[in-house]
């Protein structure tokens, strides 16, 4: 029985050689490609971390140009990491970079299909919070929905934020909604003082 197994073995091999020659180059190049990958985004990811170094040297000389350039370059690898943080800099550091550019960078880097969930909701949070000065109600909504209906660490932050959209534009009903979302949270982290003392004038207004 063992003499027919390995014969049989041994006829399956030769009948189909060719294929299985095939097969073991495939997965052996698979090998290298995905080893060439993995190298190609550390040296990557390597030279992104000392770019955004020297565009904060430069910052803290006043080369804000200089490191503008420095963070856009950035931006444009996609790099799960280091173009979110480029982007937020140019937006904290107030780089005087057009309004319409920084909201393209947010989408490029939106898509970034690499980026853990929780990085997602908060490039999504930061840019409704960019652009919740003058942005129309429905954009706010079509960016923060996803994340109010999730168990994201950032519900609370976007839940304030659309509360207090509201509350300044005196669409207390809708605040209020907003706000009484936040107490219905199961989280004792948060600090409720600033959100009841809004609700109060809500109710005595």
């Amino acid at each position: 029985m063992e003499n027919i197994e390995n014969k049989s073995f041994k006829n399956y091999i030769l009948n189909n050689k060719k294929k299985l020659s095939l097969l073991a180059g495939a997965i052996f190049l698979s090998l290298i490609y995905f080893w060439w990958a993995d190298n190609t985004k550390k040296k990557d990811r390597d030279k992104n971390s000392e770019d955004f170094i020297s565009a904060k040297v430069f910052l803290s000389k006043n080369e804000n140009e200089k490191s503008l350039e420095i963070l856009k370059n950035i931006i444009s690898t996609n790099d799960e990491v280091y173009s979110p943080l480029s982007l937020f800099l140019i937006i904290d550091r107030n780089l005087n970079e057009n309004r319409e550019n920084v909201l393209k960078y947010f989408d490029q880097i939106i898509s970034i299909n690499s980026l853990e969930k929780d990085d997602l909701n908060l490039l999504k949070l930061k840019k409704a919070i960019y652009i919740s000065d003058s942005a129309d109600e429905n954009d706010l909504l079509e960016i923060l929905n996803p994340i109010l209906n999730s168990n994201s660490v950032w519900k609370y932050k976007s839940l304030k934020l659309l509360g207090d959209y509201y509350f300044n534009k005196k669409e207390y009903i809708k605040a209020k909604q907003y706000y009484s979302d936040i107490l219905n949270l199961d989280d004792q982290n948060i600090d409720l003082s600033a959100i009841n003392r809004k609700l109060k004038i809500i109710k005595n207004d």
